[in-house]
Formats: C-alpha cells, sequence, structure tokens
C-alpha cells in the first residue's frame, strides 16, 4: 500500500497543471518602473514560457514544481494586458492586466472600515466605476465577529494559508462597498489626479496589534522586543489583556486551534497577520504602504511607549523583506475622542507625529475628525485623500498643494512670550469659532492655558505675568481638543509638545 501511495503521488506531480500563483489573477495590477516577478507551479523539472503583452521570457521549475520568471521593468500602461504561462502540453492566460502602483493597505479596524459604513456611502458607492482602480480586499477568519466564541470551522481556518482570502476585481458599484473607505478614498484621489493605475491591496484585522504585523524573526531577533515572543503569547504579559489577549481568548474559546511554540493562531498574535498577509507578496514589489493603527497599542502607557519602537522595527522589516529601502509608509495619527479608556491618546499622538524624523514617512492629521464616543468615525474620505495629500506631493511630485496640515518646525522664547514656527503652514491661522487648547509649563513642569495670535507662519503665544522661565509648550493636549489651528487649506496642525530650550 506505501509503495502505491507513493507511485500515485509521483504520478500526481507529473501531471501538475502549469498556472500562477493565487496572487496573479484577471484584473491585477503589476508595479511600474522595477523588474517584474512572477511564480507559480507546474510539473517538475519543466521548462515554462511566460509572457506579458508582447513582452516574453522563459524559466524552469525546481524538482518540487516551483517556477520563477522575471521580466523587465516596464512604465504604467492604460492597455490592459494578457499575462500566460505555458509549457508544452497547455496554457493559463490571464485577461486585463495593467501595469501601474501597488498600494498596500494595512492597520486595524478604522483600515478595514468597509466603504459600505462611511457617512458618504450612498452617494459615493453608485459612482464608484474606476477602470483604473483595481481591488484586492482580503477577508479573514472571524472577521467582524464580537466576543464570542468562533466555532471550529472558523478556528480551522487560523492557518496561515486559509486565514486571509481576496481576489483581484475592477473597481465598480458591486466590488468596492466592503473595500476599506480609508483605502478607497486614497486610491480614487491617486487615479483622478495622475492617471497612473493604482492596484489598492488590503490586509487589515479589526483589533490587532501592531505586533502581528511584525514578523517574528524580526521581534526575536530585537533586544527591545524579543520578550513578545516568548511562550504561549496569550499568557505574555508583554502583550496588551485588557483587550487584545481578552479578545483572542474569548474567539479561540475551548476550540483546538493550528498552532506553534507561541501559541494558538489568532489575527492579533505576533507575527501572525504578517506570515498569513504580506509575506506571500514580498518578491512582487509595491509602491507603498498606507497604514492606520494603534488604537490596541493606546491603551496601556507602556505600549505608547514602546510604540516608536516598534513602528520603527515594521518599517525597517517590511522595507528588508520586500528589498526596497525607501518603501514609502504613511500613516494616520489617531483622531479626536472622549473616553476614559483613551486616556494616552495625547502621548499617542506625540509618538506618531515624532516618527516623522524617519525617512519616506507621512502622516495623515486627523485630529478633527474624531467621534466623541466612537473609536471608528465613519467620515473617512478626508482621511483617505490627506493620505493621498502626502503621496502625490512626495511620491508623484506634484506641487501644487499643501501635503499636510502645520507641523511644528520649532520653538523660541522671548520677554513674556514663546513662539513656535511651522511646516506647511500657508495661511496658517486660527479658527475664530474654536477655543485654541495652548498650554506652557514653567521650571517646574506646571502646564497652564495661555493665550495666542497668529503672526505670518509662527503661533505667538502670551504668557501670563510673573510666570517664570518657559520650558514646554503643547498644543490640543486632551482626548478630544478642537482643531483650531490650521492652514489655507483647512488642514488641522498636529498636536504636539515641545521642549524649550535656553
Amino acid at each position: 500500500m506505501l509503495r502505491l501511495a507513493t507511485c500515485l503521488c509521483f504520478l500526481a506531480s507529473l501531471s501538475q497543471a502549469v498556472e500562477f500563483d493565487p496572487w496573479f489573477e484577471d484584473h491585477m495590477v503589476l508595479q511600474r518602473d522595477r523588474p517584474i516577478i512572477l511564480f507559480g507551479t507546474s510539473r517538475p523539472s519543466t521548462v515554462v514560457q511566460v509572457r506579458l503583452g508582447q513582452v516574453a521570457t522563459s524559466a524552469k521549475s525546481s524538482s518540487e514544481g516551483v517556477w520563477q520568471a522575471r521580466l523587465p521593468a516596464q512604465p504604467y500602461s492604460l492597455q490592459p494586458l494578457e499575462l500566460a504561462v505555458r509549457d508544452d502540453q497547455e496554457e493559463q492566460v490571464l485577461h486585463d492586466v495593467l501595469i501601474g502602483d501597488v498600494w498596500l493597505a494595512t492597520g486595524q479596524s478604522n483600515m478595514e472600515f468597509p466603504l459600505a459604513r462611511d457617512q458618504a456611502a450612498k452617494t459615493e458607492i453608485p459612482q464608484a466605476n474606476l477602470p483604473l482602480l483595481r481591488l484586492r480586499n482580503h477577508r479573514f477568519a472571524g472577521q467582524y465577529h464580537g466576543a464570542s466564541a468562533l466555532d471550529q470551522e472558523t478556528v480551522d481556518h487560523l492557518n496561515a494559508q486559509e486565514f486571509f482570502s481576496g481576489h483581484w476585481e475592477t473597481c465598480t458599484p458591486s466590488s468596492v462597498p466592503e473595500m476599506s473607505a480609508v483605502g478607497y478614498y486614497f486610491a480614487r484621489r491617486i487615479v483622478k489626479a495622475t492617471g497612473v493605475p493604482i492596484g489598492l491591496v488590503n490586509f487589515s484585522i479589526g483589533g490587532a496589534p501592531i505586533e502581528a504585523f511584525i514578523s517574528q524573526s524580526a521581534l526575536q531577533h530585537s533586544p527591545d522586543f524579543d520578550k513578545k515572543v516568548r511562550g504561549n503569547w496569550l499568557d505574555n504579559p508583554a502583550i496588551e489583556d485588557s483587550f487584545v489577549r481578552l479578545r483572542a481568548r474569548q474567539h479561540l474559546g475551548t476550540n483546538a486551534a493550528p498552532h506553534d511554540d507561541f501559541g494558538p493562531n489568532h489575527g492579533y498574535k505576533p507575527g501572525f497577520a504578517w506570515l498569513a498577509g504580506p509575506a506571500k507578496i514580498t518578491r512582487c514589489p509595491i509602491a507603498g504602504v498606507i497604514w492606520y493603527q494603534g488604537e490596541s497599542n493606546a491603551i496601556r502607557q507602556v505600549d505608547v511607549q514602546e510604540y516608536a519602537g516598534l513602528m520603527k522595527l515594521l518599517m525597517s522589516d517590511w522595507r528588508e523583506q520586500w528589498h526596497l529601502p525607501e518603501l514609502p509608509f504613511l500613516w494616520c495619527q489617531l483622531p479626536s475622542i472622549d473616553e476614559p479608556v483613551r486616556q494616552f491618546w495625547p502621548e499617542f499622538r506625540e509618538v506618531q507625529r515624532k516618527l516623522l524624523t524617519q525617512a519616506d514617512t507621512g502622516m495623515a492629521v486627523t485630529l478633527d475628525l474624531g467621534t466623541p464616543h466612537d473609536v471608528h468615525p465613519r467620515q473617512k474620505l478626508e482621511v483617505g485623500e490627506r493620505l493621498a495629500r502626502w503621496a502625490l506631493y512626495y511620491q508623484y511630485g506634484q506641487h501644487d498643494h499643501l501635503a499636510s496640515g502645520p507641523l511644528p518646525l520649532g520653538v523660541t522664547a522671548t520677554a513674556g512670550e514663546v513662539q513656535v514656527s511651522f511646516r506647511y503652514a500657508s495661511g496658517l491661522h486660527l479658527k475664530p469659532e474654536l477655543k485654541p487648547l495652548i498650554e506652557v509649563a514653567d521650571g517646574n513642569l506646571h502646564f497652564v492655558p495661555c493665550t495666542a495670535t497668529v503672526q505670518e507662519q509662527r503661533l505667538v503665544i502670551k504668557l501670563p505675568k510673573n510666570f517664570g522661565t518657559p520650558t514646554r509648550v503643547r498644543y490640543a493636549w486632551a482626548m478630544n481638543a478642537p482643531a483650531a489651528l490650521v492652514n489655507q487649506d483647512n488642514l488641522p496642525a498636529s498636536p504636539f509638545e515641545l521642549t524649550i530650550t535656553p
């Protein structure tokens, strides 16, 4: 019987059809201006011919029947192309393939948030016919599930091969409702402003901490964060417990889940979101990453303090995995909110702002787009378009607009006042209908509210009489602070805290 089974497996491998990896499908977008890497399976040790339009090459499959081919870089193309692979027996042909820019959207629930739930959905969805925008929205096992246990069939899909599922589609009113609203508005703006075909790929998981999107290898080799991958992650105090580990335990219940040395799989497990999603496509170049995540890492102060290091680790890890050292990362700063559990959001926003010192990064300020008692604001149009401003300015070279709301450049103090200068500050002004939250601290780090005016591109803060020596200044340092300081495009300034040096 054993000899018969071995023989049958050998015959099956000989008869394996030549085909592309499931990533390659009709309606997809291939990244422009970089070598195009194509891969798939065939009969073992077989020569295959690969063709994209009129450009062709060949490759030979391994003894396991795996092949990879490389085509030269090509400029973007509005002409739909055929992508084909064949051997001496059969052929697979994909249709309506475009060459353009592939942007990866990822993060937790506010990036996952579908267009169908956006406040403009009723008017936006019916007109979402965009032939140059292609969508690959990945759903995941247990998506939109509450605090109760998943059924055993769903738990069985908590493995890297089956966790995410999705297909390439042209953007239409029928395909777009479940796509990330932030991602859609971002990509729509890019397409309309540049005419470049865009492939929008969504790998988002509601509630997932940043640790889930960093490879286990990167965490293990980090002297600061190897503690995140020690033993069963569900028992690891280095991972937040009041939501992250608690919700995972609720989902898993008593069911037996796929697991490894670090415990059962789940979308929140360190390294698992990366392994199940983006890790599968690192051979395929991308144009950049848009990121909306942080709510699950802003619950504990210790996680807020660690977030900058984790974000730097994620960016360096992904850039290394893709072999793209200048891969752009554009993220959303957390908006306003008014819930006691969000008490550390001011500190978290400051961490996000300071990360802009990293190369090839950008941040959409969303202070004015929050909802007091809902962690999922429904105004996603402005969020996506603010991310697109960064991309259009820096990745697409369109300088006819401001890339961002005002960002502080420096601070000085003179007798009786403090002055803060800004970048992206053309038309800087304070909204008359809003009272700005501006505070200055003395040598005892006691902050007091102050009034301010705008002079050219500077915020001039008047100190109270007999104030003493100012040491720090901060703006909008509260969960639900008003977005009173804006530029000529009505883009809000980022909250900040600055040290005043003598």
